[in-house]
């Protein structure tokens, strides 16, 4: 007994213990799990994502560097960081150099503070809708089932009116024929 304990007391001051965290790493624009980003903890230890974006870091970090090539670099700070998933910004989105030309705008000062302002008309953003379009399924499913029944009934009514009228100007020119006989 005495010997198992011993053999235990050993073994847990040998093995490293370390808390670690469990991060995902998610694109911010499409909401996706992003693979093979760079991160680095302040300690030098540097780790890439698995395919499913996540991540063990140690759980006592002061700051960590996420870095991806289609991805702008983001660096987080442990104190900083509430939950479990980290939001990159995509690459795209991001502008490398910003060039601000000025001038003097004393003079024009007063003539703007005097003018009225006109709010300008912003445009709405165009939102797609996600998942599945129902009101252009049940257009097609019409267009393909009943839509051509109503279109060959239509087409019936309109030779039967067709019809009928000849039907009738056959009748008026058979009772011009007849009336004249009976006289």
């Amino acid at each position: 007994m005495v010997r198992l304990c011993f053999i235990i007391f050993i073994m847990l001051c040998c093995a490293k213990v370390s808390a670690q965290r469990s991060l995902v790493v998610i694109n911010a624009e499409t909401k996706l799990p992003m693979r093979d980003v760079l991160v680095r903890v302040d300690n030098g230890e540097e780790k890439r994502t698995a395919w499913d974006g996540r991540i063990a870091v140690p759980d006592s970090f002061s700051r960590a560097d996420f870095c991806h090539p289609r991805l702008q670099r983001r660096y987080v700070l442990g104190s900083e960081l509430k939950n479990d998933t980290v939001y990159l910004l995509p690459q795209m989105n991001v502008i490398d150099e910003v060039v601000v030309i000025g001038r003097d705008r004393s003079k024009e000062h007063i003539s703007d503070i005097l003018r009225p302002t006109t709010p300008k008309e912003v445009p709405l953003p165009q939102v797609i809708p996600s998942g599945p379009n129902v009101l252009a399924m049940l257009g097609w499913v019409f267009d393909h089932t009943i839509g051509p029944k109503l279109e060959a009934r239509h087409k019936r009514k309109k030779a039967l009116k067709k019809i009928r009228a000849q039907e009738a100007e056959y009748e008026r020119m058979w009772e011009s024929i007849e009336s004249p006989q009976q006289k």
